[in-house]
C-alpha cells in the first residue's frame, strides 16, 4: 500500500483493495450482477423477479438507493468536517 503525504496529513492509496473486493463480492453475488445490468439497461438479462417488475419500479428502487448512499455521504462528510475542526482546535491549544 502505498503511504502519501499531503499538507501534513498522510494517507494510504486503497484503490487496488477497493478493486479487489468489490470483484470478489461480483463473482459470489451472480443475482446481484443481473439486477445490476437490469438497472443499467443491460441486454440479454432476465430473471423471474426482473422480469415481472416495470422498468420505472426499477428504477425507483433504484434512485432511493442512490438516495441513501447520498445521504450517507453527506452524513461522513459533516463527521468529517466536524472531525476536521476539532484537530485543527486541538493543533491550536498545543
Amino acid at each position: 500500500m502505498n503511504v502519501k503525504s499531503s499538507q501534513g496529513y498522510s494517507y494510504r492509496d486503497r484503490t487496488h483493495e477497493f478493486s479487489s473486493i468489490t470483484e470478489r463480492l461480483r463473482k459470489s453475488l451472480p443475482s446481484l450482477n443481473a439486477s445490476v445490468s437490469v438497472i443499467n439497461g443491460g441486454v440479454g438479462v432476465s430473471t423471474k423477479a426482473e422480469g415481472s417488475r416495470s422498468k420505472v419500479a426499477i428504477q425507483t428502487e433504484f434512485n432511493k438507493r442512490a438516495s441513501k448512499i447520498g445521504y450517507g455521504i453527506h452524513q461522513t462528510s459533516q463527521k468529517l468536517a466536524k472531525l476536521a475542526k476539532l484537530a485543527k482546535k486541538d493543533l491550536c491549544l498545543r
